[in-house]
């Protein structure tokens, strides 16, 4: 005596409501374009940097090769007395006159300040605590 009867179990209908596969492939060419676009500006950026370093190197290189030059242009000079005769030059003499001799400078003697004129006087003021006027003189 059963008076009601159990429901029949229905299984749910699964179905897919994703991108369609068109979607899917126009995703994935947008991808693939990207990363190659991505490798050739990369490879666009090394290249430049890489010659951007050679011409560094090729520059300091000369550089290099200019001072290595002047170097030794100097020391040929100097090894057969072309460079004696030095543009600036430093002389000492003992009898110079005492006008004739470097100007120094003197201490500045400090300016003689008036002494203040500002006098407190104890007698007006209570002697209690929190009374009085503090001047620093």
């Amino acid at each position: 005596m059963c008076l009601f009867k159990a429901p029949k179990i229905q299984m749910p209908t699964v179905t897919y409501e994703g991108p369609s596969q068109e979607m899917i492939d126009q995703q994935n060419t947008a991808l693939t374009n990207f990363q190659n676009t991505l490798t050739q500006n990369n490879q666009t950026f090394q290249n430049n940097l890489t010659n951007q370093i050679t011409k560094a190197n090729e520059s300091t290189a000369d550089l290099m090769s200019q001072i290595a030059s002047m170097n030794q242009q100097t020391a040929q000079a100097g090894a057969s007395g072309g460079l004696t005769e030095a543009p600036y030059a430093i002389t000492t003499e003992d009898d110079v006159a005492e006008g004739a001799l470097a100007q120094t400078t003197k201490k500045i003697k400090d300016k003689d300040k008036p002494k203040g004129t500002l006098k407190i006087t104890q007698s007006g003021v209570q002697a209690s605590a929190g009374t009085g006027v503090n001047y620093g003189v």
